[in-house]
């Protein structure tokens, strides 16, 4: 079973089941926000047909990257001169887009995600000084899935794909924390970060006309802010819940 090497950045992927439940198999899904692939992955592993989309170049230039080049990036990151001590790690999180080859780009990519606390490229406090082994070896055995594709989509704004997109049976975002305002947690949109507008992002939920679900971080904000939708709790196990402090994920449906 091929694995993302990611850290996520937003969902624990906790409502994979119940989503698994919504979604038949064989099924086409278009999926945005893409970064780690974590739900992705899982959906394609299940035979569903995912299109995952980014509007992010470094986003996609990493998994274009990967797909060529695992053995050229597994290398590097494991090379006695890639080495960076804790005082670099600031400056490559600004500068590690500069760098010309697209191998050493990606391969930074995956350090930054690894050692940062959010799993963000260009943004985290540094909190693991090493990679996680496990997710060193899913890089390194790292094989394109049949049923997935990336895409790099041109709008800058997401929101602009999601409402243009008309091919899929289901549209799913992975949308993580519910925050009105971006700079809540002191981050600017950057290489790998995206700004969601929730209110213009209900607003195609209520007219388009494909199915489509939204996946955040429970809050009882989420949950009242979405209250004329069909929503699902889910807990840290995976399984729906009624109690707002047992849940860890919120689904929210159209249909």
């Amino acid at each position: 079973m091929i694995k993302t090497p990611l850290k996520s950045t937003s969902i624990q992927n906790k409502s994979l089941d119940q989503i698994l439940k919504i979604i038949p198999e064989g099924a086409i899904v278009d999926s945005y926000l893409f970064f780690s692939g974590h739900l992705e992955f899982s959906l394609a592993q299940y035979d569903r047909f995912v299109c995952a989309h980014t509007n992010k170049y470094a986003i996609y230039e990493f998994w274009h990257t990967l797909s060529r080049e695992p053995k050229r990036i597994y290398e590097m990151l494991t090379s006695d001169g890639f080495k960076f001590d804790e005082s670099m790690f600031a400056i490559l999180q600004e500068k590690w887009v500069e760098y010309k080859d697209p191998v050493v780009r990606s391969a930074l990519f995956f350090m930054l995600n690894q050692m940062s606390e959010t799993g963000a490229i260009s943004h985290g406090k540094l909190v693991n000084k090493a990679y996680n082994p496990v997710a060193l070896a899913d890089l390194r055995a790292y094989k394109d899935i049949s049923n997935i594709h990336f895409i790099l989509d041109k709008p800058p704004d997401f929101l602009d794909s999601v409402a243009l997109s008309s091919k899929s049976e289901y549209t799913i975002i992975p949308v993580g924390d519910f925050n009105y305002n971006l700079f809540e947690d002191g981050k600017n949109e950057a290489y790998d970060t995206v700004k969601v507008d929730h209110r213009q992002l209900k607003n195609i939920l209520s007219k388009t006309g494909r199915d489509m679900l939204l996946i955040y971080n429970f809050s009882t904000r989420t949950k009242a802010f979405y209250k004329d939708y069909k929503t699902t709790m889910v807990d840290r196990y995976g399984n729906i819940t009624k109690k707002n402090e047992s849940a860890c994920e919120i689904i929210i449906a159209n249909f």
